[in-house]
């Protein structure tokens, strides 16, 4: 029994020794693999580079702002009735003076032809034509009035003659004083008469220009040019006056509306160029000029508002969108520039990588003014220095690069 179990231990003792022979065996190979690995030269990445040139530039505020509209209004409805019709909806574009709805109109109309009429027949019973005006002196009771005055006036002086000379009596004498005070009152009454006449007929010529005015404001007319932002009317709706119909909006030009840091207030004057971009068009650049300057700065943000107006001629730009602005000085400094290609930016760290020799070597920058494809960088670079414009997410520090 005991020589059998001595055989079962030896062939397990020559097992075991096998199994970590081969165990030794494999990690052996496996070590050796990794360092013939790491013994092997990294592969160079093929780059483009581009030098650090100087340059003039105009120096800048960099600062945020929104785009407004430059007006915005709500037509409403001047006169009361049916929409008969309405010709725009939301984004529709709008001239100024354009007729964008309508008012039924047949009521108004009527009313504007009796109106028409009813000063017709009051023209005519004073003899005038349409805005002609009235001469008192030529109406005829105006001047059967004054021939029976000049009469009594004439009488009255011949018998005043005879007064004088005894022929006629004083009682005689006081009845062609009266028949004169009676013919100067009839003149006044047709005066007055013809006063009134006159009178109604300018109230019958407001009437008319009020149906007139009715009449025009059932078309509802466009203030200004600009695209229709909101619609609140429909077709057979009925209006009463004041009720809105479309919200017009201006959008060429717009207002960009920005927030200044104290800091740089005093650097900011009216006709200063404003470059902007928005994300909608990133690769794009727009240009604005200064306007207008609040002349005081607000208390909570200690920042001064500027606006400036932003043409938009193909309306690309809307109202709301976010801008990243720089407001340009007048004064040009010298500035080492970069194509923006070669910036880096990662986890809030701004870089770009030097060619020296075969390998990129990595800097950290700081950004200055834009200028088309060109960035300013204030400090981290040289002129004359070649920077890496392609493939830079892919280095490192000391990464082997190939320029082609």
């Amino acid at each position: 029994m005991k020589l059998i179990s001595n055989r079962k231990l030896l062939a397990a003792t020559s097992i075991l020794s096998i199994v970590l022979l081969a165990s030794c065996s494999s990690k052996s190979k496996e070590s050796s693999a990794r360092a013939d690995a790491k013994s092997e030269p990294a592969a160079a990445i093929q780059v483009s580079t581009a030098p650090v040139v100087e340059r003039s530039t105009n120096r800048g505020v960099e600062v945020v702002g929104s785009l407004e509209a430059q007006d915005q209004v709500t037509v409403s409805s001047q006169g009361s009735g049916n929409l008969e019709s309405i010709s725009v909806d939301l984004g529709s574009p709008v001239s100024r003076g354009q007729v964008i709805a309508r008012i039924d109109q047949r009521e108004l109309k009527l009313k504007r032809d009796q109106a028409e009429a009813a000063l017709h027949q009051a023209e005519a019973k004073l003899g005038i034509t349409r805005d002609g005006k009235i001469d008192p002196q030529k109406q005829p009771d105006v001047r059967q009035a004054v021939a029976g005055l000049e009469r009594a006036r004439y009488d009255l002086t011949a018998a005043k003659k005879l007064f004088d000379a005894g022929t006629i009596s004083n009682q005689q004498y006081d009845v062609y004083q009266k028949t004169v005070e009676q013919a100067e009152a009839r003149y006044q009454a047709s005066l007055e008469n013809v006063r009134n006449l006159e009178g109604i007929i300018e109230e019958k010529r407001a009437a008319l220009d009020l149906t007139k005015k009715q009449l025009a404001d059932s078309d509802i007319i466009s203030p200004l040019s600009g695209v229709v932002k909101e619609k609140t009317a429909s077709r057979g709706e009925y209006l009463q006056p004041g009720k809105p119909v479309v919200t017009i909006v201006q959008i060429n030009p717009l207002r960009l509306r920005l927030e200044v840091p104290e800091t740089f207030a005093a650097s900011i004057a009216k006709g200063q160029v404003v470059t902007l971009k928005v994300d909608s068009f990133a690769d794009r650049e727009f240009k604005g000029v200064i306007k207008r300057i609040n002349p005081s700065m607000d208390e909570k943000s200690r920042s001064l508002i500027a606006e400036a107006e932003v043409a938009n001629p193909n309306a690309l730009l809307r109202p709301g969108m976010f801008a990243r602005s720089q407001i340009v000085s007048n004064s040009k400094t010298m500035a080492l520039m970069v194509p923006e290609k070669a910036v880096v930016s990662l986890a809030g760290v701004t870089k770009i990588f030097i060619l020296e020799g075969a390998v990129a070597v990595e800097r950290i920058v700081k950004l200055g003014a834009r200028d088309g494809s060109l960035v300013e960088i204030l400090e981290g670079v040289k002129a004359g220095e070649r920077v890496i414009t392609s493939n830079a997410e892919q280095l490192h520090d000391g990464s082997a690069v190939a320029a082609g």
